[in-house]
């Protein structure tokens, strides 16, 4: 996700996340939980990985967070119908490549080796991977990841996240525990299994909101500079020019800040 339309998350302000507990849902019938739909000329057809809050989860059977009001609207400004599909998130973008998909729009950091896959709208957040550890050890993570250099702590990770990646290309012989959903890694720091858990801010700043009485702290320093975009089939120029009219749509109506305080709530 490369510079130009991004939008910054203060790091003094993030702790406000509590605030994206606001009810926010997608109607009933844009839901699928069916990888095999069929493309048509009306359908945009949305893959999502929906365990990650604030961005794209699921709630009482409904899809919501920021991507899916993002997909819903980008149903709205093309005239097509919105069907998600819910995927593991190692599989969205061979799903895109396979035209299983029409579009991945769940919380996805542009990377050069996505770009080579993959095509991406132009990026509507900038984020970046820090920490979430048990309050008590707080003050042993004051410099942020770089506090796990040299230690043997056990360092929680989503696989195949760039967060996954970051750690294992930074920090020499970590010992890395990967989960599939963040809800069981969170789980596992509650539960003293890992150290620390290493995601982007957005949802790292979520749990900590949601697991005040598990006494979960942020380490607000961010390690990386990230940039979260949709994806789209590299053959596909006509979705791919109206995802990017869509966010310039947005921006020029000054509907993008005001969604993403929505969920991501800062000054």
């Amino acid at each position: 996700m490369k510079n130009n339309s991004s939008f910054s998350i203060p790091v003094l302000l993030i702790t406000g996340l509590l605030a994206l507990l606001l009810s926010s849902c997608v109607s009933t019938n844009t839901n699928s939980r069916s990888a095999n739909i069929a493309p048509a000329p009306d359908l945009i057809r949305v893959g999502v990985s929906s365990n990650a809050p604030p961005l794209i989860y699921s709630k009482n059977g409904e899809t919501i967070g920021l991507e899916a009001d993002f997909a819903r609207k980008l149903g709205e400004f093309t005239g097509k119908q919105i069907k998600f599909v819910e995927l593991k998130w190692e599989n969205q973008i061979e799903a895109l490549e396979n035209n299983k998909i029409d579009i991945i729009m769940s919380g996805m950091s542009i990377t050069q080796p996505r770009q080579y896959r993959i095509a991406f709208a132009n990026p509507y957040l900038r984020s970046g991977q820090i920490l979430l550890v048990r309050l008590e050890d707080q003050a042993h993570f004051s410099t942020g990841i770089y506090s796990l250099m040299n230690s043997n702590y056990v360092i929680g990770t989503i696989k195949d996240t760039t967060g996954d990646l970051f750690i294992s290309k930074t920090i020499n012989g970590a010992k890395i525990k990967t989960f599939d959903k963040s809800t069981d890694a969170v789980k596992a720091l509650i539960n003293k299994e890992i150290d620390a858990f290493v995601y982007d801010a957005p949802m790292v700043c979520h749990y900590a909101a949601i697991n005040e009485n598990n006494k979960l702290a942020p380490i607000l320093t961010l390690a990386t500079e990230e940039y979260i975009a949709w994806g789209i089939r590299k053959q596909d120029s006509e979705l791919l020019n109206q995802a990017n009219a869509f966010i310039a749509d947005l921006k020029s109506k000054q509907q993008l800040q005001r969604m993403i305080r929505t969920w991501i709530p800062y000054m």
